[in-house]
């Protein structure tokens, strides 16, 4: 049973102990309102919708916490912080899957290769292979949805093959898939064998899949694409479209830092685009540089990985 069900049980049980069309009920009913369209938003997977509306189910159960003397409605307050204690952990894991698995690792691997997702003041860091990628010399990649596989075929270029490096926090990884990674798109446990003898077509599917049309960055403007589409599945989708959206603010084109792409992020994208050009890919790479060099400052031990990640930044670059 999930945590929305058993929620939501807890909730209709507390609804049976208060008046009819009372305060609590009605903000009991809207509790439940929030959490099963927060449950309909992950199941698209509309993770921005999703955690607005588990915070607002979370806040309208608070709030009649705080409202309700225990003293004269206790069965009814004990279904409520019943209810809290199955939907709080909903919104750390709808910020996860927000955030977005980046392809490669995630960070507080432990030696399971169980992860533990990533809180602002601890940024996703790349796996140890990244320091050792050569930079290309044929300058950015092609973009354009009609470049996409040339695209992936540079991403592939920068992940190499089969790697299980024993400080690589992705674990044992082909074509830059992580076995975690893969787990998740054949949707069952997979083997270290599993991994090396995964294809390079499945590689493919993947990146089109869960980095470039899911995430919708084949929605932005073509210019802004291939480095989107590397930094999508270099830190995860979600912190790749904050960083973007961060650089759109500082055009003067406003929205939100939600990490997810909507109408708003297309239309700043695109007038942002129209108006400073190329000079946007080098804001965006730069801004990448500045995450890299946060990882560094947290963790003076990953200062040995910051020459390749600046080399794959900068291979964005334009003259």
């Amino acid at each position: 049973m999930s945590n929305y069900t058993e929620a939501r049980d807890q909730l209709t049980a507390a609804l049976r102990l208060v008046t009819p069309d009372g305060p609590e009920w009605v903000k009991t009913k809207a509790a439940i309102a929030a959490l099963d369209q927060a449950e309909v938003a992950k199941l698209e997977a509309d993770f921005v919708n999703a955690s607005r509306r588990i915070d607002d189910a979370v806040a309208k159960l608070r709030a009649i916490v705080a409202g309700v003397t225990p003293n004269v409605a206790s069965n009814f307050m004990n279904h409520v912080n019943g209810a809290l204690v199955k939907v709080t952990p909903l919104v750390e894991n709808v910020q996860a899957l927000l955030s977005g698995e980046p392809a490669t690792a995630l960070p507080g691997m432990a030696e399971t290769n169980q992860p533990t997702f990533p809180t602002t003041s601890q940024p996703i860091v790349p796996p140890v292979r990244e320091f050792s990628r050569a930079r290309a010399d044929s300058g950015a990649p092609v973009s354009g949805r009609n470049g996409v596989n040339q695209m992936i075929d540079d991403i592939l270029r920068r992940e190499g093959g089969f790697v299980n490096h024993v400080n690589d926090r992705g674990g044992p990884t082909n074509f830059g898939v992580t076995q975690r990674t893969l787990a998740a798109w054949r949707g069952h446990d997979v083997s270290v064998d599993d991994v090396r003898n995964m294809t390079a077509d499945e590689a493919r599917n993947i990146y089109r899949t869960a980095y470039y049309t899911r995430p919708k960055i084949d929605q932005i403007p073509e210019l802004l694409q291939p480095i989107m589409f590397d930094m999508s599945i270099n830190h995860g989708p979600g912190t790749a479209i904050k960083l973007l959206q961060q650089v759109l603010n500082d055009t003067g084109n406003t929205c939100s830092a939600d990490g997810g792409i909507g109408d708003e992020t297309i239309a700043c994208a695109q007038a942002a685009t129209q108006e400073v050009g190329d000079l946007l890919i080098q804001k965006l790479v730069k801004r990448r540089i500045a995450f890299y060099n946060a990882i560094v400052l947290g963790d003076d031990s990953q200062r040995v990985f910051l020459r390749g990640w600046l080399n794959r930044a900068n291979e964005f670059n334009v003259a």
